[in-house]
């Protein structure tokens, strides 16, 4: 009597195409999941943007940057205000992130950010997602 051991062609067959039956699944919902983790990495920046921007008016008598330039009494920055003393990493690019003063995001630029309108007053700070099209999430002063 012959015993056989192992698995028949037919056997790995099967499994090969239930592997790639669960592959063609996973893989579509891994690659989303990536863009919306990176998006969420953006709102992130912008929060740490807005709160240096609160930071500075607190610092600068209830007066906000309107550029890049802007400086506070003791020379410093927006750029100087945020942590490490640079903008966020841009989780599209893996550099610091780009903020535009008085202009939208550029399009097409996924991860920068605007300041439009930057006022002594106030602003509104916007973002681009993954296609490099401009977030919903708009953040002002006093929010």
């Amino acid at each position: 009597m012959r015993t056989s051991r192992g698995f028949t062609l037919v056997e790995l067959m099967i499994v090969v195409v239930v592997i790639g039956v669960l592959a063609a699944i996973a893989i579509p919902n891994f690659i989303s999941l990536r863009g919306r983790a990176k998006e969420a990495g953006v709102r992130s920046n912008m929060h740490v943007v807005q709160i240096s921007m609160e930071d500075y008016s607190v610092l600068n008598d209830a007066t906000y940057p309107t550029s890049l330039a802007d400086a506070l009494p003791d020379g410093r920055t927006i750029v100087d205000v945020c942590p490490w003393g640079r903008f966020p990493e841009n989780p599209f690019t893996g550099t610091p992130s780009v903020v535009q003063f008085n202009a939208e995001p550029s399009s097409g630029a996924p991860g920068e950010l605007g300041v439009n309108p930057a006022q002594p007053d106030g602003y509104r700070l916007k973002g681009n997602g993954a296609q490099g099209d401009t977030l919903k999430l708009v953040l002002t002063n006093g929010q």
